[in-house]
């Protein structure tokens, strides 16, 4: 039986775009900085503890730093995402201050 080179073509294609949305998806953390951005809303469930930032929902992974964010109060936040995963906080910071760890 002989293969038609028009099957090995639309297969290569098929894989390289189903590759590239994977990568994309999955493979790569978006990663987004918000300056001045004030957390509206607290909550937390089963699935963990929450931030209302600029209407977007973050999952904060550690608890005590939920616990010692306020509400009406504006941070400096940057959160990640990738696929279908919820954006998480990985760094949050008071506005305008330069006390920060690491120094300025």
């Amino acid at each position: 039986m002989k293969t038609h080179p028009f099957n090995w073509i639309a297969t290569t294609i098929a894989v390289i775009i189903v590759g590239i949305w994977l990568v994309t998806n999955y493979g790569l953390i978006q990663s987004t900085h918000l300056k001045e951005a004030t957390i509206t809303e607290k909550t937390h469930n089963d699935d963990g503890y929450f931030v209302m930032v600029n209407d977007k929902k973050l999952h904060v992974k550690d608890t005590s730093t939920w616990m010692l964010l306020e509400t009406d109060k504006t941070y400096n936040v940057t959160y990640e995402w990738y696929g279908m995963k919820k954006p998480y906080v990985t760094e949050i910071n008071q506005a305008h201050d330069d006390d920060q760890v690491g120094g300025h």
